[in-house]
C-alpha cells in the first residue's frame, strides 16, 4: 500500500471530489482526519473509513477561519501524533461575469480556494518540518489555465493557488516536504453537475502525490498522472532588469 502508516488530513471531504480522495487514501493505507463544514455527512465518511480497518477522525471546520485550522491540526496531532499528508480539496464555486458577479462571492471563493489552502499549509508545516517528511496535495483545476468566460474568480482562486503550491515548493527546498497542484479533471460533482466523468477519477493523481518518494517533483502541477506545465519556468531570466 502506497501511504501505510501515513496520517491525512483531507478538506473539503464531506461529498464529491473529497469524500473519493478520502476513501482513496485510506484504500493505500492511510489513517484520515476529514474536515468540512458538514459535520453529519463527515461521520458518515468516517463510518467508510473503518470499515476498511483504518482509522478516522471529523473536524468540523471552515478553512478560512483561523481558529478551526489550528483546531483542525491540533486534533489531528493529539489523535495521531503526526501529520504526512495535507491535500486541501475544499472550494466553492460561483458563476457569473464579472460585471454581474456579486463581490461577496468573490470575496467567498477567494476565501475558500485560496486563503484555506494558505492557513492549511500553514498550520501543518511546523508538523511536517519536525518529521522532515510532508506531501501537500492542492486539489486546483484546469479553469486555472483555461479562463472560461463566468468563471472569473473561481478561474483567478485557481491560478493563484498554482502559483502558492510552486512559491510554497521553493520556499521548502532543503526539506521533505513536497507540494504540487492538480486538476482532479471535469468531473461531475454538486458543484459541477456537467461533468462527464465520476470523482472517483481524482484518486489515481491525489494517491500518487501524496506518496512521492524522497526527491521527488515538487512546485508541479498534473492532470490524471500527467505533469503539465502551467507556469513557466523563467529561473533564468533576469527580473531586475
Amino acid at each position: 500500500m502506497k501511504l501505510q502508516g501515513k496520517v491525512a488530513i483531507v478538506t473539503g471531504a464531506s461529498r464529491g471530489i473529497g469524500w473519493a480522495i478520502a476513501l482513496g487514501f485510506a484504500d493505500e493505507g492511510a489513517d484520515l482526519v476529514v474536515c468540512a463544514r458538514d459535520g453529519a455527512r463527515l461521520e458518515r465518511l468516517v463510518d467508510e473509513i473503518e470499515r476498511r480497518n483504518r482509522r478516522a477522525l471529523a473536524v468540523t471546520a471552515d478553512v478560512t477561519v483561523e481558529a478551526d485550522v489550528e483546531r483542525l491540526v491540533e486534533r489531528t496531532v493529539e489523535t495521531f501524533g503526526r501529520i504526512d499528508v495535507l491535500c486541501n480539496n475544499a472550494g466553492v464555486l460561483h458563476r457569473g461575469a464579472i460585471d454581474e458577479l456579486d463581490p461577496s462571492q468573490w470575496d467567498e471563493v477567494i476565501a475558500v480556494n485560496l486563503r484555506g489552502p494558505f492557513l492549511c499549509s500553514r498550520a501543518v508545516l511546523p508538523h511536517m518540518k519536525r518529521l522532515d517528511y510532508g506531501r501537500i496535495v492542492d486539489v486546483s483545476s484546469g479553469s486555472a489555465i483555461n479562463c472560461t468566460a463566468g468563471f472569473s474568480a473561481y478561474s483567478a482562486s485557481k491560478a493563484a493557488l498554482n502559483a502558492l503550491s510552486r512559491t510554497l515548493a521553493n520556499e521548502l527546498t532543503g526539506f521533505n516536504i513536497l507540494v504540487n497542484a492538480m486538476s482532479p479533471g471535469f468531473l461531475k460533482t454538486d458543484m459541477n453537475p456537467e461533468g462527464t466523468r465520476p470523482p472517483s477519477a481524482a484518486v489515481p493523481t491525489a494517491v500518487e502525490l501524496a506518496s512521492l518518494p524522497d526527491g521527488g517533483p515538487s512546485g508541479r502541477f498534473f492532470r490524471f498522472q500527467q505533469e503539465m506545465e502551467v507556469i513557466p519556468d523563467l529561473s533564468k531570466l533576469d527580473w531586475k532588469n
